[in-house]
């Protein structure tokens, strides 16, 4: 998907993605330090492109790089079906500190969104964040997000916290609230 110079890119694991990967997330220390305590890992990219929850596989776990031009400047980490089978579970949008504050994240979400809604099988995007990054709220309320009064503890080396979560309901949602359906793959660029 591409606007402007801006393109969002599905992720294979490639040595270089990888590489390009980490360089992002090594580029946000202040979120990671908001939310683990410490500065970025050196296996942050590692973590983020194969990370799943239980009961989830490949199949239904996507990570982009956010690219302008041809420098990947932030990343994003969806999973399909989670935790229902209508839900896609947002687990990371993070923009380089460099490149953030220049609408980069709204307009990566757009794609994200774009790209949910081209499965037929989501009817809504959730997203969890931690109250050590509660200055991020204002951007998912923003795109229309709204809490669900769903809280789950949270804990991560010397952060204590909680992980209040948010729902989207997607436009024009092909069923229900709550219905099951078949999966199904699409690809970015």
């Amino acid at each position: 998907m591409i606007r402007g110079d801006l393109t969002l890119r599905a992720l294979a694991g490639e040595t270089e993605e990888m590489r390009e990967l980490q360089r992002v997330l090594e580029e946000a220390p202040t979120y990671a330090q908001r939310i683990t305590g410490l500065p970025p890992g050196k296996a942050d990219a590692q973590s983020t492109y194969s990370a799943l929850p239980e009961g989830k596989s490949y199949d239904d776990k996507f990570v982009f790089g956010i690219f302008r031009g041809t420098e990947m400047v932030g990343c994003a980490d969806l999973i399909r079906g989670y935790p229902r089978p209508a839900t896609a579970m947002l687990g990371l949008l993070l923009v380089s500190e460099r490149h953030q504050h220049q609408g980069i994240g709204r307009l990566a979400y757009a794609f994200l969104e774009q790209f949910v809604q081209g499965w037929g099988v989501c009817d809504r995007i959730r997203v969890g964040v931690v109250r050590t990054n509660k200055q991020v709220i204002p951007f998912w309320t923003q795109l229309g997000f709204a809490a669900t009064g769903e809280l789950r503890p949270y804990r991560y080396a010397s952060v204590t916290s909680e992980i209040v979560v948010f729902e989207k309901p997607l436009p024009d949602a092909p069923f229900p609230p709550g219905a099951s359906t078949a999966s199904s793959r699409a690809s970015l660029s």
